[in-house]
């Protein structure tokens, strides 16, 4: 992981020829290293402080990337110690205004496990303002259904060139009743991105989200608000 951040790093500050010309192409890559304070995931904690390094790749409307999380600290039940995320989708304009997103998303712990599932997704993007987005997701190895609703807003603050990213997300959850119940979260957040140069950005975040939990059983298993602080280093080519 050391070696990850200090490649990342390397990568940040130093201006690349070939980088550049790859902005031209429909082939992308994202690098990313974040640390949380807690590891909430749809409105659950499932650990506290994190790192979670990600790669993700791109051609035209289609996507690709692995995603993991390590906690630095155990705390928070049903988490094993960490999670990879393997997912791929298309991201396909309906129009000027809108866009759909498809994809499917694999989810394994510690290695790979019987806790392994699998998720499929689809979404509907509007650009217009504030954003709006909405998602269905559907676990077929939990059986769980997911309604994910987000918008979002940049502010810019031009006197120091920078911006605030605000967010807002409400999402209810659909669990059986022997895994625990249905449950409501909702959450806001904030982000400051600062460029480093055209390939690097580091961010900033500070996010709240508060769960209504009158039927989900497992009550004593996760905390109710959570505020949860991170930093986030972004290097694309």
């Amino acid at each position: 992981m050391k070696k990850t951040i200090l490649a990342l790093v390397a990568l940040a500050t130093g201006v690349s020829a070939s980088a550049q010309e790859a902005a031209s192409s429909p082939l992308s890559l994202t690098l990313d290293v974040t640390y949380v304070s807690d590891y909430v995931f749809r409105g659950l904690r499932l650990a506290d402080a994190s790192v979670q390094p990600s790669i993700e790749a791109s051609y035209g409307d289609f996507y690709a990337g692995l995603w993991h999380s390590d906690a630095i600290s155990d705390g928070a039940a049903n988490f094993s110690g960490s999670e990879t995320d393997l997912y791929a989708g298309v991201n396909m304009a309906i129009d000027e205004t809108f866009s759909v997103d498809l994809g499917v998303t694999r989810y394994t712990y510690n290695g790979g496990s019987q806790d392994d599932t699998t998720e499929v997704f689809v979404g509907l993007k509007a650009d217009v303002l504030l954003s709006p987005s909405v998602y269905y997701y559907y676990d077929f190895d939990l059986e769980v259904s997911s309604y994910i609703a987000s918008v979002g807003h940049s502010l810019p603050i031009e006197q120091v060139g920078l911006s605030v990213d605000l967010s807002a997300t409400v999402g209810y959850i659909q669990v059986p009743k022997s895994s625990g119940g249905d449950y409501v979260y909702w959450g806001v957040g904030a982000a400051v991105p600062y460029k480093l140069n055209d390939n690097a950005v580091l961010t900033a975040a500070v996010n709240y989200t508060s769960i209504d939990r009158s039927n989900y059983i497992n009550q004593a298993d996760h905390d109710q608000d959570q505020v949860v602080f991170s930093v986030g280093l972004a290097v694309g080519f």
